[in-house]
C-alpha cells in the first residue's frame, strides 16, 4: 500500500513539473520583443567620463521606456539620444511594439 501511494505521489510530482514548465510566462513575449530591437538599447545609461552636463535620453529596458539622464559630453555608447522621439523610434517603435 505505501508503495503505491510513493508511485501515485511520483507520478504526480512529474505531471507538475511538466505542466508548469510547459506554461507560457510573460517574459518569454518580452524577450521575444528585446530580440528584434537593436541590442544596444539594452545598455545601461552611461554618463561617461567628461563633466559637460547635457540631457540625453535612453532606453530603460527594465521600465520599458526612454527616459531622461545627465550624459557627461564624451565617450558616450549607442544607447545615448538627443531627444525622446529619437529614443522611441529606435528602441520602442522598432521593437514592433504599438507605441
Amino acid at each position: 500500500m505505501k508503495m503505491n501511494r510513493l508511485c501515485l505521489s511520483a507520478a504526480l510530482l512529474f505531471l507538475l513539473v511538466i505542466l508548469v514548465d510547459s506554461t507560457p510566462v510573460y517574459e518569454h513575449h518580452t524577450q521575444d520583443k528585446a530580440a528584434s530591437r537593436p541590442a544596444f538599447c539594452l545598455e545601461h545609461k552611461f554618463s561617461g567620463p567628461c563633466i559637460t552636463p547635457k540631457i540625453r535620453y535612453f532606453y530603460n529596458a527594465k521600465t520599458g521606456h526612454c527616459e531622461h539622464f545627465i550624459y557627461g559630453g564624451c565617450n558616450g555608447k549607442k544607447n545615448n539620444f538627443l531627444t525622446e522621439e529619437e529614443c522611441i523610434k529606435t528602441c520602442i517603435q522598432g521593437s514592433g511594439s504599438l507605441w
